[in-house]
């Protein structure tokens, strides 16, 4: 039994600790992205220089262009991390640094883009945001699966675990304890019945604290699979639906909101 809360311990330690835990160092757009609505799409572009990050960048920035068309003249204007491109063939291209990555590999300097392209250059920007926020979904109705969708795999697990053991843990001690009542009625011997009663209120007593425990688990995945933050990603041009617990001085409650 004390290897049982034992192991609820440490599956409790684990989640809390999975909270501060942030592995991330590069970021999740590197190695490739592609995001598309009906007014403009995110992609990835890289640009190289072996003289500085600032004509790395603008190569990376000319490289939009060069990914659709192959025009011999043209032409970048440049507004802070807003850009036009313009060929000589009157082609325009509107387009915006949503984030940026540097870095330097022997005697390369490599710059890499997060970009918005509109598709008609006379419209205004989508809202994009790179947010370790999710709306809310279904799955924090199912222990873990809201913390693994968020990319806290080892958090999910835990949760798993943790409702598995306890759940088994109430379903075991009630078998028992079952068991045991059903063995007083069946021998005359008053030692035996002490016993059988003593082991009967102890499994009552596992089971009533397994059943509790597996109730505020099940609680705390869904408090937590709608409140906690996860992995970062990216979301373009999209309505947000966040619901959220709250408290204040006169009620507590959840709020939801949505943003357009």
């Amino acid at each position: 039994m004390k290897r049982f809360y034992l192991l609820m311990l440490f599956c409790a330690v684990l989640i809390f600790k999975s909270n501060f835990i942030n592995a991330q160092e590069k970021p999740i757009w590197l190695d490739g992205y592609y995001d598309e609505t009906s007014e403009s799409y995110l992609k990835v572009v890289q640009g190289t220089s072996k003289n500085s990050y600032e004509f790395a960048r603008k190569n990376a920035m000319m490289q939009v262009i060069k990914d659709n068309f192959l025009e011999s003249d043209v032409e970048l204007k440049m507004y802070g991390d807003m850009f036009d491109i313009r060929t000589d063939n009157n082609v325009k291209v509107k387009a915006r640094v949503i984030a940026e990555y540097q870095e330097k590999i022997e005697y390369d300097y490599i710059c890499h883009l997060l970009v918005q392209v509109m598709k008609n250059p006379n419209d205004e920007f989508e809202k994009v945001a790179i947010t370790d926020k999710y709306p809310f979904s279904g799955r924090v109705l199912v222990p873990g699966m809201a913390q693994m969708y968020k990319g806290q795999k080892t958090k999910g697990l835990c949760f798993i675990a943790g409702e598995v053991a306890l759940v088994g843990g109430a379903i075991v001690s009630h078998t028992l304890m079952v068991s045991n009542i059903n063995k007083i009625s069946s021998t005359h011997n008053s030692t035996l019945k002490a016993h059988y009663t003593r082991n009967a209120n102890a499994c009552m007593a596992v089971r009533n604290i397994s059943i509790a425990g597996a109730a505020a688990l099940y609680l705390w995945n869904i408090i937590d699979g709608v409140a906690a933050k996860g992995d970062e990603h990216i979301m373009l041009g999209n309505n947000e639906l966040i619901i959220s617990p709250y408290s204040d001085f006169n009620s507590t409650g959840i709020a939801l909101n949505l943003k357009f």
